[in-house]
């Protein structure tokens, strides 16, 4: 998502006046605030430094401070979504949920924040709605766990509100010591062949302060997190658990036991991680890498290869592949390898970077698409688009990941 603001002014400042009006308005109950056509001392600036006092002291001044630090936090909330991805999706779940809206008035918004702040004023329901979906397709640092056949239920039955509900209880209960607050949130979502668990933060605790300091000089409190985010995705076919979190990598035990007694009856003891075998791949010629003359695959090359030396992680060598030889990666990472005189007892690879090309479909232009999967013995770094399953598929029948 949009990176974190560091300051509510650095919010209203990226705003203009009528629309910092429509929010405060747009509470309830609403908070007076006057728009007077100041104009701002720069052409860079959309409104002036005196509007942005007057807009924070209007909070700041609320006699419920408890109400001016949700606000400021509603504020965290929609910076969250405020980049040229996530307004171009917004729109997107507009028309997917069929949400008349109109472009006229969405066309005056001149920057990414002001468009994510015209959709929670005006569309709420398709901010919040696309704000639960937002940053699930990627599934880069996903951790996998295999589960035993036995406790494979249908991906149907994870869908059991009651069921998340707790579970989005006891997600709060393993982070409250450093987020200190209840709020969560859990949200799922089926797939053709498994299902996504997502469980966010979806606002500050009532008793956190978001911002401290005088009216003039408020400041972020070191620490508050706007949104804090676990993804979980369940494959019955594959028997797979996938945990990616941005917290500490020993919460992952947790969180697995909390989803494995909550919807399959079992435990962490019962699973076991899904090892990658790159570090197995110790020659460059075991890679084989020409894709099925049907696949929406054109085709594919070791673009680098990052060796460790054994005994001595702190020692790495990178070999990239480039120029006029682009795609003939297998064949001149051999010859690298060979002219660099690396001795496969001493050094083994670590890390793989292999280049996708996909055909392009039928009477389109422009470029095609390339991806670039890097495997390493924690896994892939595939996202959650047709194409990244397409390779996740393509790696796993080459037998480059279990």
């Amino acid at each position: 998502m949009a990176s974190s603001i560091t300051d509510p002014k650095d919010f209203a400042r990226h705003i203009n006046e009528k629309m910092l009006a429509d929010f405060l308005r747009s509470q309830d109950p609403p908070i007076p605030f006057d728009s007077i056509g100041d104009t701002p001392s720069s052409k860079k600036k959309r409104v002036s430094e005196d509007v942005v006092n007057r807009f924070i002291d209007a909070i700041k001044n609320l006699t419920d401070t408890k109400r001016a630090d949700r606000i400021f936090a509603e504020m965290l909330y929609i910076n969250e979504l405020s980049s040229e991805r996530h307004t171009t999706e917004l729109e997107r779940q507009a028309l997917e949920d069929d949400v008349a809206y109109s472009l006229t008035d969405l066309a005056t918004c001149e920057n990414y924040d002001e468009r994510a702040l015209w959709w929670y004023i005006h569309h709420r329901n398709v901010f919040d709605r696309y704000f639960e979906r937002a940053d699930t397709e990627n599934l880069a640092g996903l951790r996998e766990l295999l589960i035993k056949e036995e406790y494979i239920v249908p991906k149907e039955r994870i869908a059991d509100e009651s069921k998340l509900a707790t579970f989005g209880a006891g997600v709060a209960t393993i982070f409250e010591n450093m987020l200190r607050g209840r709020k969560f949130k859990t949200a799922h979502f089926l797939e053709e062949d498994y299902i996504l668990v997502r469980v966010y933060l979806e606002n500050l605790p009532d008793n956190q302060l978001v911002f401290e300091g005088a009216a003039n000089e408020v400041r972020r409190t070191a620490g508050a997190r706007s949104l804090f985010s676990i993804i979980l995705v369940y494959s019955p076919g594959e028997k797979t658990l996938g945990i990616r979190t941005n917290k500490p990598a020993e919460n992952v035990q947790l969180l697995a036991e909390l989803f494995c007694r909550t919807f399959l009856g079992c435990g962490y003891v019962d699973t076991t991680h899904r090892e990658y075998n790159v570090e197995n791949k110790a020659s460059i010629r075991q890679l084989e890498l020409t894709p099925d003359p049907d696949s929406t695959i054109e085709r594919c090359y070791l673009k680098a290869v990052e060796y460790m030396r054994s005994g001595d992680f702190n020692k790495t060598l990178r070999l990239d592949v480039g120029g006029k030889n682009l795609y003939e990666g297998t064949e001149q990472m051999e010859l690298l390898v060979q002219l660099a005189h690396i001795n496969e007892n001493d050094w083994r690879p670590r890390k793989f970077d292999i280049k996708f090309v996909f055909k392009k479909p039928d009477a389109t232009k422009g470029r095609n698409r390339q991806i670039t999967a890097t495997l390493t013995k924690r896994g892939v770094n595939l996202k959650n688009t047709p194409e990244d399953q397409k390779i996740r598929e393509f790696l796993k029948a080459k037998g480059f990941i279990s």
